[in-house]
């Protein structure tokens, strides 16, 4: 037996077509009016924050997005951003899960800082950038697939090497050099961005330089640079963060002073920019967006940005 869903009384709001109706950025109770039985929501979940080491830290991932039709819901979960974190070898914090009904939206992963292992990825939220000391540089993490199948990008394979373009992007490995030129790893593109990774060079002379948060509609953080060496001439810039579909990511800021360095600027989120890095802090990511990558454990690293639901119907 077939139905008409126009003709069906339980789906009669379906010919008025779609509207934004409600924006919703704390957990708790939904009021649905009455009579509308479904609706379409968009989850995103909370950005994972940057990590922080005697070096530098890297850039978190965004949080995931998610769309669909869903039954209406009178309850929901909206994922806070991971919190930032301060020392000589911290991870980030990972964003938080954004629920409503069926639709579901991971948080982004944390950036690295020095702990031996970070979790992974969860529901489509994207990989964290991996951090640098002067013994090495270490790897990032890959991006998640997400609740509806949706590809999962890895992370860099190799020192300095970018993340894996995906649905969620993957994050950037991190890079040392005694002497020379430094580039951090970049965080892959995708729906959601990776984190950039950082990057330290002992040589005078030369610039380090972290990487780039990923771009996508939602941004990832960028990772933090260092110069480790007493008498420097080069420069370290902390990577920008990703730029998001309609809000850029943050600007890193920089340093030429001897054993010091430029943290890294939070990812551009949905409907905000992300902060520029001051000084050893990273920057915050806008909603979803990843927080960047500290700068030496004088600094913290920047927080991801909050979730956010938005229902249609």
């Amino acid at each position: 037996m077939s139905v008409n869903i126009y003709s069906n009384s339980l789906f009669s709001d379906t010919p008025y077509g779609l509207k934004l109706q409600q924006t919703i950025t704390s957990s708790g109770s939904v009021t649905i009016p009455s009579g509308v039985r479904r609706v379409y929501a968009v989850c995103i979940g909370g950005g994972g924050s940057g990590g922080a080491h005697t070096n530098v830290g890297g850039g978190g991932g965004a949080g995931a997005f998610s769309a669909g039709w869903t039954y209406a819901a009178n309850t929901c979960t909206v994922g806070a951003g991971g919190t930032g974190v301060s020392g000589s070898g911290s991870n980030g914090n990972r964003g938080g899960v954004t629920i409503y009904g069926m639709v579901i939206a991971g948080g982004g992963n944390p950036g690295g800082g020095g702990v031996s292992s970070v979790s992974a990825a969860i529901m489509g939220g994207a990989g964290g950038g991996g951090y640098a000391n002067t013994s090495g540089g270490f790897l990032g993490t890959a991006g998640a697939i997400s609740y509806t199948g949706a590809p999962t990008g890895a992370a860099g394979a190799s020192a300095g090497t970018s993340g894996s373009i995906s649905y969620a992007g993957g994050g950037g490995s991190g890079i040392y050099l005694a002497v020379g030129t430094t580039t951090g790893g970049a965080g892959a593109a995708g729906v959601s961005g990776g984190g950039g990774a950082g990057a330290v060079t002992g040589g005078a002379a030369t610039n380090a330089t972290g990487g780039a948060g990923g771009r996508g509609l939602i941004g990832g953080g960028g990772g933090g640079a260092f110069l480790s060496n007493a008498t420097p001439s080069g420069t370290a810039t902390g990577g920008a963060g990703g730029n998001g579909d309609k809000f850029n990511g943050g600007t890193g800021s920089a340093s030429t002073a001897a054993n010091t360095g430029g943290a890294g600027g939070g990812g551009g989120g949905f409907i905000a920019a992300g902060s520029n890095a001051s000084g050893n802090n990273g920057g915050a990511g806008g909603d979803g967006g990843g927080g960047g990558g500290a700068a030496n454990n004088a600094g913290t690293s920047g927080a991801g940005g909050n979730g956010v639901i938005y229902l249609y119907y």
